[in-house]
């Protein structure tokens, strides 16, 4: 099974075959062409195609090679966990993703923060049901929109600052960006806790290109999973692919699928 997440920055290409779970390659969002598709239907002709997409208009550069085997993720399809959302097809292929993977894998209740062009945290309820989630601009922005909007302010590259206090626009920017992005991230964790009535500690697992960075000093996040959203493609794959072997329709209503859950003395920033 070939998992491929579009996002708007970058496409990451995946395989699972034979229980194993591997990365095939990272392509920016942007280059991606037919010939680069067409080789990878080339090198694995037997395999089913299973597309993540919030940028409709590069999907059909893996529609044509992969036709008759591809299997696209919405809020129509059966996702293996329930939706709690008043207009689901608002949801983000790649959020919905995360939350299935969070809700089958990690257990609930929990949070998955996936670290991109723009930050989203999406939750999973006490039920294990995709309860709802906040966008909020990527780290990315914190610096190049200052750039952008200003005479002076230099576009620096994002990185851990050596200190606090700076001594230098650039540091002083990056110090901004850095630590006050952490600060923003560990505020909305702990609004999310409240509103969910928690009183104990619950799930935070961090994914995306930005989450090495940011969350490797923030206790409150437990797991550093990057392949998070290939995995929740993965496992929503598998239900549509089984559904089409068997030929079923999708049922408006269907029940959760069963998922392994790891014991949460297991969470480690190297997983």
């Amino acid at each position: 099974m070939i998992l491929v997440d579009i996002s708007n920055s970058v496409t990451k290409i995946g395989l699972f075959k034979e229980g194993e779970l591997r990365l095939l390659e990272k392509i920016p969002t942007a280059q991606i062409s037919f010939e680069q598709t067409e080789r990878i239907a080339q090198m694995y002709p037997l395999e089913d195609l299973i597309l993540c997409s919030v940028v409709p208009q590069k999907n059909l550069f893996f529609e044509k090679p992969f036709l008759g085997r591809l299997y696209q993720i919405d809020p129509t399809v059966p996702l293996g966990i329930p939706i709690h959302y008043p207009n689901p097809r608002e949801i983000g292929a790649d959020r919905l993703a995360n939350a299935v993977a969070l809700s089958l894998l990690y257990g609930y209740p929990a949070v998955a923060i996936d670290f991109g062009t723009a930050t989203t945290f999406d939750i999973v309820d006490q039920k294990g049901a995709f309860c709802g989630g906040i966008i909020a601009p990527g780290l990315s922005m914190m610096t190049s929109y200052l750039h952008e909007k200003t005479a002076l302010l230099p576009l620096v590259e994002i990185k851990e600052p050596s200190k606090v206090i700076a001594q230098s626009t650039e540091e002083a920017l990056r110090v901004g960006a850095v630590h006050g992005y952490r600060g923003m991230v560990q505020y909305l964790i702990e609004k999310i806790k409240e509103e969910l009535g928690l009183l104990q500690k619950f799930i935070v697992v961090a994914t995306g290109g930005g989450s090495r960075l940011v969350c490797s000093q923030l206790k409150s996040v437990d797991v550093i999973d990057e392949m998070l959203t290939l995995k929740g493609i993965r496992l929503i794959g598998e239900i549509l692919i089984k559904r089409k072997r068997k030929d079923l329709p999708f049922p408006e209503g269907y029940p959760p699928m069963k998922g392994e859950s790891f014991p949460f003395s297991l969470f480690t920033h190297n997983q």
